[in-house]
């Protein structure tokens, strides 16, 4: 099953970030709350849990 990932609410009325870095690549397997990516936004930077376990298969 495919799960597309979107940028979760990470509060204070954010609604968009800038990438800063993947902790996986394509072809790696996820633990769930496992660190994904490092988002920065104009407020804060934050590092992003997986929300399930599975393979990453794509990161576009």
């Amino acid at each position: 099953m495919v799960f597309e990932f979107k940028l979760p609410d990470i509060g204070e009325g954010v609604n968009e970030g800038e990438i800063v870095k993947w902790h996986v690549k394509e072809g790696d397997i996820l633990q769930k709350e496992q660190e994904m990516v490092e988002i920065m936004t104009d407020k804060v930077t934050v590092n992003i849990p997986s929300p399930i376990e599975g393979m990453v298969l794509k990161i576009l």
